[in-house]
């Protein structure tokens, strides 16, 4: 039986044999990143204005159900985006002028941080996305006139 047993062991492949050896190969590489890795860091999803959506923070309040209608609360479906400003992809110091003064004291500049907030809509995925394009717009917007006021 001990042969059995030590012959069905050998020929075992555990399902994280994988997981182990991109560990032991990032300890070969002295803590370097492999190419999977790096191509994993490639691929993240970006805005279309450039900014990671790695870097983006969204916060959301969920309460319990009410049994009496309207059966939720109000500001259920808020979310708050949060993005510091340093991952926005402003170049001239123009560009963060003009951004300051359009997003006003929704800039936390102590905190070095872009707070927006969004309830227009009846879903939360959907306030997100809102948010998202607005960032967009605001982020591109400050480009254009950015550009616009140098010639």
């Amino acid at each position: 039986m001990s042969a059995a047993t030590s012959s069905a062991s050998q020929k075992y492949v555990s399902p994280y044999h994988d997981f182990f050896q991109s560990m032991q190969n990032t300890n070969h590489n002295n803590g370097s990143i492999t190419k999977k890795e790096e191509e994993a860091t490639e691929s993240t999803p970006t805005l279309k204005c450039g900014i990671p959506e790695s870097v983006l923070k969204f916060k959301t309040t969920c309460y319990d159900r009410l049994r009496l209608p309207p059966f939720v609360q109000t500001n259920e479906y808020k979310v708050t985006l949060k993005v510091k400003v340093h991952h926005l992809p402003f170049e001239t110091e123009q560009e963060m002028l003009i951004f300051k003064q359009v997003v006003g004291n929704r800039y936390n500049e102590e905190l070095g941080e872009l707070k927006l907030t969004s309830n227009q809509f009846a879903s939360r995925i959907e306030n997100k996305r809102h948010l998202c394009w607005m960032l967009d717009r605001i982020v591109l917007g400050c480009k254009g006139l950015a550009v616009g006021e140098e010639s």
